[in-house]
Parts: C-alpha cells; sequence; structure tokens
C-alpha cells in the first residue's frame, strides 16, 4: 500500500477525477431536457412570411459548449489537481462561452468576407 505524499496525491486525483466524471456525466445527461426543450421551441412557430428553420439550434449549441466544457475542464483537472472540481468546472464553463461567442463571431466575420470577396 502506498504511504506518504505520493499515496495522498493518488488519492487526491482519483477523487478528483470521480468529482470531474459526475459534473461531466450530469452536465451530459442535462442534454435530454435541453433537446426536448429545443423541440418544443421550434414547434409550431413558423410564420407566413419568412420560414426559417431553427430546429436543433439550443441542442447543438449546448452540445458544442459542453464539448468544449468538457475538455477544457480535463485539462484544468490535470493542470491543477489541487483546485476544486466546482471552481475549475465554472471557470471552464465561463472559458468556454468566451470561446463559442468567439467562434461565431469570427465564423460570421469569414463568412461575411467570402460573400464580399465573391462579389
Amino acid at each position: 500500500m502506498l504511504t506518504g505524499d505520493l499515496g495522498n496525491r493518488i488519492v487526491l486525483m482519483q477523487s478528483i477525477w470521480q468529482k470531474h466524471l459526475i459534473i461531466c456525466l450530469s452536465l451530459g445527461l442535462l442534454a435530454i431536457p435541453v433537446y426536448f426543450l429545443d423541440k418544443a421551441s421550434v414547434e409550431g412557430g413558423g410564420g407566413t412570411w419568412i420560414t426559417l428553420d431553427f430546429q436543433g439550434l439550443i441542442f447543438w449549441t449546448y452540445v458544442t459548449l459542453l464539448v468544449i466544457q468538457v475538455v477544457i475542464s480535463s485539462l484544468a483537472v490535470l493542470s491543477f489537481p489541487n483546485a476544486g472540481a466546482l471552481h475549475i468546472h465554472f471557470w471552464s464553463m465561463v472559458l468556454s462561452v468566451m470561446l463559442l461567442v468567439t467562434g461565431f463571431l469570427v465564423y460570421g466575420k469569414l463568412l461575411r468576407a467570402q460573400s464580399i470577396s465573391t462579389r
């Protein structure tokens, strides 16, 4: 059996990875009600003037945010094993939202630049 500082580190790492896994699985299971929320929000919403299909917008945005958050929080757990799991997930969620918004903005600017260049 491991004793001393090395044993404490292994126990700490197992504990934080277990908490990390529970948090990630909980956020993943939250995708089920988000899917039904997305499905219910676009039902019967089509107008007569213009019809836009927003089906899947909320769900796929959430899934993209979740994937970014899981990657960032996993890297943070590896880098900062002494930090609390909730602190890691909170700050990785903030960073994930910032990255997602930045990605949408950059994608929009690229589409605009492409449409201007093809004129």
